[in-house]
């Protein structure tokens, strides 16, 4: 995942004198519900909300200090103007945020322009997410799974229990930082305190995680395994990019760390890694055509045929019931073989018969069985390959 440089951001909110801002904030009047505005035609996205008159005094302080960073925010960031994104992830947000521990709060969910991958979560439920990270989410379960974990920093109050563990800390440093990624925001701002902070959030992180999964099995809508596969994709760019090393300063827990917490949550309430489902890779479909008027039963992986069979469609359906059971076992390309026993090919994929060729596929088709079962065990393979790199860049 690409990380932007301390100037990218850091200068964006801390424009104002830091220590002004939060008196500002603190002392201002509490906003008041404004009447209802039409949503901007480039966006779809009406004015940030302000805080409800029930809330707590403390839920309508954090989310009026939440609301002026995020105005500021807004002033150096652009909105992504793609109104189909924006409900995407506004709508799946607010369902998200139903399943946290404050679905009180005045939720805003929101996509900036941006050159780098990330999000923030900033006090009282204002969520960003830059243009270039909604590139990386291969489907909505991911979406939600990303959403779910920058909830849980708010659902869970981590701002103030951030603030808490180090009280010369600047809010809009950590802020900064948080978006950023950047170590070095963290050593300007001068809120690491001998690594105890740096340990801090690297618990909430973990935190984060272990909820998001929690809110997702609460809703029922989107996978939990959707914060594995984003997680397992960032963790393997993260890998590739040239970073600074954090040493001290690093705010993260490791990608092992952060991905061995979500599978044993997953584990716990006994949910299977459907990385295949969350990721979107390896999508099937099966169809029929007529061939010299016989009817071929096709089954196509990522649109592109790799099985062709006599016996029409109700066949094809047989067939690519056992592969899609084969493949939900995240297979390798080695684990994908033709095989002979006596005078029966098939196609295997570790000791699952996911197909036998019949004479009747070599005399409708018109080539013998082994190179039936040779070809389509190679396109298989093919295929499994170019979605394990696809999955990992997240490019579709």
């Amino acid at each position: 995942m690409r990380r932007v440089s301390l100037l990218a951001i850091a200068v964006v909110l801390l424009a104002a004198p830091a220590a002004a801002w939060v008196r500002r904030a603190a002392h201002a009047a509490f906003a008041v519900p404004s009447p209802a505005a039409s949503p901007s035609p480039s966006t779809g996205l009406v004015p940030l909300p302000t805080p409800a008159p029930q809330l707590s005094s403390d839920d309508r302080a954090e989310s009026d200090l939440g609301r002026r960073v995020a105005e500021q925010l807004e002033s150096q960031l652009p909105l992504l103007k793609d109104a189909a994104v924006q409900e995407r992830v506004g709508a799946i947000g607010r369902a998200v945020a139903a399943m946290t521990e404050r679905p009180q709060m005045p939720w805003s969910f929101r996509v900036v322009q941006a050159p780098f991958a990330n999000a923030v979560a900033l006090p009282g439920g204002y969520i960003y997410v830059t243009s270039e990270m909604v590139k990386m989410l291969r489907t909505d379960h991911e979406v939600a799974g990303l959403l779910a974990h920058e909830a849980a920093h708010v659902a869970l109050r981590h701002h103030r229990r951030m603030q808490e563990e180090n009280s010369r800390a600047n809010l809009l440093v950590i802020l900064a930082a948080l978006l950023t990624r950047d170590p070095r925001v963290a050593v300007a701002g001068q809120y690491v305190s001998g690594g105890i902070l740096s340990a801090f959030s690297r618990t909430l992180e973990r935190e984060a995680d272990v909820a998001a999964v929690g809110y997702l099995l609460r809703g029922a809508k989107w996978h939990p395994a959707g914060v594995l596969t984003l997680l397992e994709r960032i963790a393997y760019e993260d890998l590739l990019s040239a970073r600074l090393d954090a040493g001290a300063f690093r705010t993260h827990p490791t990608w092992a760390e952060r991905l061995d917490a979500v599978e044993r949550e997953l584990s716990r309430f006994g949910v299977p890694a459907a990385r295949r489902l969350t990721a979107g890779y390896l999508l099937m479909n099966v169809r029929e055509e007529a061939v010299d008027g016989v009817k071929i039963g096709v089954i196509l992986l990522n649109d592109r045929a790799v099985i062709r069979l006599a016996g029409g469609l109700a066949r094809a359906e047989q067939v690519a019931a056992r592969l899609d059971r084969a493949l939900n076992n995240d297979p390798s390309p080695f684990d994908v073989r033709a095989l002979q026993i006596w005078d029966e090919w098939s196609v295997r994929i570790h000791d699952d018969r996911v197909l036998v060729l019949s004479d009747e596929d070599a005399r409708v088709l018109g080539r013998p069985m082994r190179d039936l079962a040779t070809e389509y065990a190679q396109r298989i393979r093919q295929a499994i390959s170019e979605d394990q790199r696809r999955r990992l860049y997240g490019r579709t």
